[in-house]
């Protein structure tokens, strides 16, 4: 009796797992479920947007509190030594992201013994060659300092002194907010980010009131250690001192690629910039007009690389849980539309409502807003780069992410010689950069992903990215062409505003039932 009823539920078994392969076969078994469930995602996104908010008001009232305190030559000595500052981040030669990699990836298997040791190795080597920068900017501090006695010295001597502390102090905060990304503690990193605004903007505004370009240094410092105090305080992991030397060229052979490909594809996204400087005769006054597409253009990029920080851990978990390269591929394609249908309504609206806005606020920026309607549009598949990207990553092949970003580098410097040769100004700029973004996500989601997926899953990918993108943003093209926004009253904005937001969501209504969306918030696993 009870060995016919083991004969029949393995049966049963093996009959419910053909199905399920079947299904998966047609590309009929919808999206992949991260640790944790969907829900928490979009928990996630809400405490991170939320703080992403409230950051960005403050640092803006901060930007402008520091331009009135400082004259343009302090400013300008300010933002060479935040430039050498962020040159700290490359001295690890990508460890942290390998160690952290292999983290994510043990999480979701569960065994953390062995990559645990990893983050204490990176930790040592990221102290050690963090001290050694610091060392280098100290020398530069003492060189300066006793060879020269004009007062222009002095900022940047004490300047380089205070960047030598800081540097060690931000490596250290910013490997154990990525180990806090890894827990998923979101909610900690969100609060950090709002802790450490308030203190900029009260902290260093203060300072800076009361003793100038120094105030603003010491003021820095300050503002860090408070950071350093609140992880200190809130960390998932105590890192110890450690040594391997193999096992640290290990992890820098995961990250260093990583590291890599995230410097290639900064220089991508600035290579309209330089260019700009280096072809236009008023490379200043041309750079500057086109910096308030760059601006809005930035804050949809921002927008979408906050939804993958949230998403970035998962890959990794999913991996270790699955150690299946298919059950990742579908959740970043998943991903991937979710990322679509959040960005195609802002960039939409960037679109029809920022070109009257700025036109009036900034009116002697004019010649730069037609570059805007190529590049807000252009920047959501930018976006839609990010989880392939992180796939490459989570599944150990990211050096794939460099033979997407060479390429893309060539056709946007191509592209951009073309438009600045031909004379076809600031909007044949944003025109090629537009044609390099698309370039570019094609590339790096046909070696990810892509290549995973069978071709219904295929298929049902690009219907449900092209729905949710391309109605939203071609009408917002469409109506801004024909009814540009900078000649129309305020009742013709409402009105494609309207227009634009009502098309959106129609198309979100017909994925979420077409596309199996509302299965997302029923099937929940625990992390």
């Amino acid at each position: 009796m009870l060995r016919g009823n083991c004969r029949s539920v393995s049966k049963e078994t093996r009959h419910v797992a053909a199905r399920l392969q079947t299904l998966d076969s047609r590309g009929l078994l919808g999206p992949s479920v991260p640790v944790g469930g969907w829900r928490r995602v979009a928990v996630d996104c809400l405490t991170v947007s939320g703080a992403t908010v409230i950051c960005h008001g403050l640092g803006a009232i901060t930007s402008l509190l520091l331009k009135v305190l400082l004259d343009p030559a302090q400013m300008g000595v300010w933002q060479a030594l935040k430039m050498l500052l962020s040159y700290s981040n490359y001295t690890n030669l990508g460890i942290s992201k390998g160690a952290v990699r292999d983290y994510t990836i043990a999480l979701g298997r569960g065994e953390t013994t062995e990559a645990r040791r990893g983050l204490d190795l990176a930790f040592t080597f990221n102290t050690v060659t963090s001290l050694i920068y610091a060392a280098l900017l100290l020398g530069a501090a003492f060189w300066i300092g006793a060879g020269n006695a004009s007062p222009t010295a002095r900022p940047w001597a004490i300047g380089l002194a205070v960047m030598g502390g800081l540097a060690v102090l931000s490596r250290y905060v910013t490997f154990q907010v990525t180990i806090l990304r890894a827990h998923k503690a979101f909610d900690l990193t969100a609060r950090l980010s709002v802790l450490e605004a308030v203190l900029t903007v009260s902290v260093c505004g203060l300072a800076t009131w009361a003793w100038g370009v120094y105030g603003l240094f010491f003021g820095t410092l300050v503002v860090l250690l408070g950071t350093f105090l609140y992880i200190q305080q809130y960390r998932t992991v105590d890192l110890r001192w450690a040594f391997d030397a193999s096992q640290m060229g290990r992890l820098i052979s995961v990250g260093g690629p990583i590291l890599l490909a995230g410097t290639m594809v900064t220089v991508f996204r600035s290579l309209d910039k330089l260019m700009i400087l280096g072809y236009m005769s008023d490379r200043e006054f041309q750079l500057g007009c086109y910096s308030v597409a760059l601006m809005v253009s930035g804050q949809i990029y921002g927008l979408g690389n906050m939804l993958s920080i949230v998403m970035n851990p998962r890959y990794g978990e999913k991996y270790g849980e699955t150690g299946d390269r298919r059950e990742v591929a579908r959740l970043a394609a998943a991903s991937s539309q979710l990322h679509a249908a959040a960005m195609a309504l802002p960039a939409a609206l960037s679109v029809i409502l920022a070109v009257p806005l700025l036109a009036k606020v900034l009116p002697d920026y004019q010649t730069g807003l037609p570059a805007l309607v190529w590049l807000a549009p252009a920047t959501v598949t930018l976006v839609l780069s990010l989880p392939a990207g992180q796939y490459l990553v989570a599944v150990g092949r990211q050096m794939r992410a460099l033979l997407a970003v060479l390429p893309a580098i060539a056709v946007a410097a191509l592209g951009n010689h073309l438009a600045l040769r031909g004379g076809f100004g600031l909007t044949g700029v944003a025109a090629a950069t537009a044609v390099a973004y698309v370039a570019y996500t094609v590339l790096v989601v046909g070696i990810s992903f892509w290549q995973e997926l069978n071709r219904n899953q295929r298929g049902r990918h690009l219907l449900l990215t092209a729905l949710v993108l391309l109605p939203t943003l071609a009408v917002s093209i469409v109506l801004e062409r024909v009814a540009p926004g900078n000649q129309v009253g305020l009742s013709a904005i409402l009105g494609k505003t309207l227009i634009v937001t009502s098309v959106w969501a129609v198309t979100i209504a017909a994925s979420w039932f077409w596309g199996g969306w509302e299965h997302l918030w029923k099937r929940r696993r625990l992390s």
